[in-house]
């Protein structure tokens, strides 16, 4: 989130990446020679040296490429630094990657991690303004980000927010560390020691959102709102808004609405082999509740 309230001028980028020493002698991780070629391995475990173990934040130009080379690091087109593979903001497991290989009968090719993020950075960037940057340096110091469990926003004071805008961990469906092993191994994170939520049963889930909704109304002010988008699980057996409401009621807040937004799948989906309306998630559906 920090790169995009700042976004660096392209010649900016175009200038650290020329400057970055992308070359690196010494063992690869054989594993990832699944995904890559080995040159662009090379250059991503550099890029990779680069920020880990650094004492302060990256500045806003090694922000900005760092977050755009997580974004490049799997997906189905040339525009991403793997052999093709599914999708592009989920990384299977290195045993389901040699089978795809196997059957598509391929092996990685060079990318060239300077092109790439230098390709993507302009396409991001096509639309930003000097009005938007500087926009960005205006407001962007009193932006507050934190990291932490949503039943514990310590960082936030009681009756300092008008507006939440969230989802929740899915029901038992999506394996949040599983699916960015990649990502944190690129950026230094060890999943492990991250509390992230995954519940398996209805009553659990509903149990942690009462604990959300409740810290939730301590930040809002009063007349606050809270939109909060989830999905059917169980094959549509189960409409979460049907759990949502009776945990925000119990935590003090007063449902006004659910909108229910009907959808086509995407690529992403279709490459998963998901036709509409038989797996999946069909529907977007946002609770919006309010704080009296």
């Amino acid at each position: 989130v920090s790169p995009r309230l700042n976004p660096p001028a392209i010649g900016a980028i175009e200038e650290r990446l020329h400057d970055l020493n992308l070359q690196r002698s010494g063992a690869l991780p054989g594993d990832l020679l699944t995904f890559y070629h080995p040159d662009t391995l090379r250059e991503l475990c550099a890029l990779r040296e680069h920020w880990i173990g650094k004492a302060a934040g990256p500045d806003p130009v090694d922000g900005w490429i760092r977050m755009t080379a997580t974004n490049r690091l799997t997906g189905h087109s040339p525009g991403f630094f793997s052999v093709y593979t599914l999708p592009p903001n989920q990384a299977v497991t290195v045993k389901r990657q040699r089978l795809i290989n196997e059957k598509r009968g391929q092996t990685p090719e060079y990318r060239d991690v300077r092109k790439l993020i230098l390709r993507k950075s302009k396409s991001l960037l096509k639309d930003v303004t000097d009005a938007d940057r500087l926009s960005g340096r205006r407001y962007g110091p009193g932006v507050n980000l934190g990291v932490g469990s949503a039943d514990r926003l310590d960082h936030m004071a009681d009756e300092s927010v008008a507006l939440v805008v969230t989802s929740p961990p899915f029901l038992n469906v999506v394996q949040y560390a599983t699916d960015n092993w990649l990502r944190c191994w690129f950026n230094g994170i060890d999943s492990g020691q991250i509390p992230i939520w995954n519940f398996r049963s209805v009553a659990d889930w509903q149990a942690a959102m009462a604990r959300v909704f409740t810290e939730l109304r301590r930040v809002l002010k009063p007349g606050g709102h809270v939109a909060f988008e989830v999905g059917e699980v169980k094959n549509g057996k189960v409409k979460l808004e049907d759990h949502v409401i009776p945990a925000g009621i119990a935590a003090g807040l007063r449902p006004d609405l659910v909108l229910i937004n009907a959808q086509e799948f995407t690529k992403t989906a279709n490459c998963w082999g998901i036709d509409n309306l038989t797996k999946g998630t069909n529907t977007n559906r946002i609770v919006l509740l309010r704080k009296d």
